[in-house]
């Protein structure tokens, strides 16, 4: 019977240990200082590095050619990615990217859940004013469009908080074709205090 509440306590905590895990208060509240997590503005690339890997964040990497520095965790039961975006080395914003697929059953059964998801987590964290509409048919998504289709957008006092489903294409490596993806995002861009 040990052994058993052993391997269980285990198997619980592994989804934690492997995406990272701190659940909905990773999203600041208005008036701190902090955009995401306990990244804050101006943090070098260095900061943010450390902050991640004490935060237990995983999977963290970096793609010096666009200044980002991306990492997966876990919100709810859901895999995202979270780019920190740094300008001549300070951090400037965070977007989370949902799961990229390509299938249109993906729209449905991955992209959807996962923006309805973040809209929860944003909605109590954030409250219930904002504009927004609804979830979009994939067809009213605009093709290729780097803002996509903004769903919910939370203009704060010190925060813009926009949530969008994109829609875009990928070429395949395989059959050198075009193949046409979505996920959804979230952009939280801290507003220049002054």
């Amino acid at each position: 019977m040990k052994s058993f509440t052993f391997c269980f306590l285990v198997l619980v905590q592994i989804p934690f240990v492997t995406f990272g895990q701190k659940g909905s208060e990773q999203f600041a509240k208005i008036g701190s200082d902090f955009i995401f997590s306990d990244l804050q503005t101006g943090d070098t690339r260095k900061e943010v590095m450390q902050k991640l890997r004490d935060g237990g964040f995983i999977q963290i990497y970096e793609e010096r050619d666009n200044g980002l520095i991306k990492s997966t965790f876990r919100l709810n039961d859901f895999r995202y990615e979270l780019g920190a975006k740094l300008i001549n080395d300070k951090l400037e914003f965070c977007l989370i990217d949902g799961q990229k697929g390509w299938q249109f059953s993906f729209y449905e059964d991955v992209v959807e859940p996962q923006w309805r998801n973040l809209r929860e987590v944003l909605i109590k964290t954030y409250g219930k004013n904002r504009d927004h509409r609804d979830f979009p048919e994939l067809i009213k998504v605009p093709l290729n469009d780097k803002g996509g289709y903004v769903t919910d957008t939370w203009d704060t006092k010190d925060r813009l908080i926009m949530l969008t489903v994109l829609f875009f294409e990928v070429k395949d490596c395989c059959t050198n074709q075009m193949v046409e993806y979505s996920c959804c995002t979230l952009l939280i861009q801290p507003k220049n205090k002054g």
